[in-house]
């Protein structure tokens, strides 16, 4: 009798894994479009601070960090504390270790992660006008990896769920 118990309770266990798995996956292909989203804001919000406002870019980056969430904000406020921390560091180099640093736990894709990166071929070493172009042309390749993302969503994360529960059923009936 006990040991019918223990059989149930690892199937239990089994079908919670697998479930919480596919759940796990379906939520990631949400956020990534979330996290597309709000850095898409971040870059109007960025592109305001240079143009209007002529913040000087460790305080733009600051200001638009402290209006995102997170994993936006870790971006533009690592970048922002680099280059206040007085090591004479490029804007661009601060940038690209900010991405790098803040990429592991965001949900973007390396495609995401090098389109991130672009903002920050020209700041600091252009004119306000060819950092407002790179902007605009970031804003622009984002648009397409967002429609991406969208797509992916759409069609993925019903699939995520049910390859869930599905596989844990079937890693059950295999196991029994």
């Amino acid at each position: 009798m006990s040991a019918l118990y223990f059989k149930l309770a690892g199937a239990a266990c089994i079908m919670a894994a697998a479930a919480a798995y596919g759940e796990f996956r379906a939520r990631t292909l949400v956020q990534r479009v979330n996290q597309l989203q709000q850095f898409q804001r971040s870059l109007k919000l960025l592109a305001a601070e240079i143009a209007f406002a002529r913040s000087v870019l460790p305080y733009a980056f600051k200001t638009v960090g402290g209006q995102c969430s997170s994993p936006v904000r870790e971006i533009y406020l690592a970048a922002s504390e680099a280059l206040l921390a007085g090591k004479e560091l490029p804007a661009n180099v601060a940038w690209r270790e900010a991405v790098l640093q803040s990429y592991p736990q965001s949900c973007f894709t390396a495609t995401d992660r090098e389109i991130i990166e672009s903002v920050g071929v020209s700041l600091g070493v252009s004119e306000q006008e060819g950092q407002m172009k790179q902007i605009q042309l970031t804003a622009q390749h984002l648009e397409f990896a967002l429609e991406e993302a969208r797509d992916n969503s759409r069609r993925q994360v019903k699939l995520w769920r049910y390859l869930g529960y599905i596989s844990g059923a079937a890693l059950i009936i295999l196991l029994l």
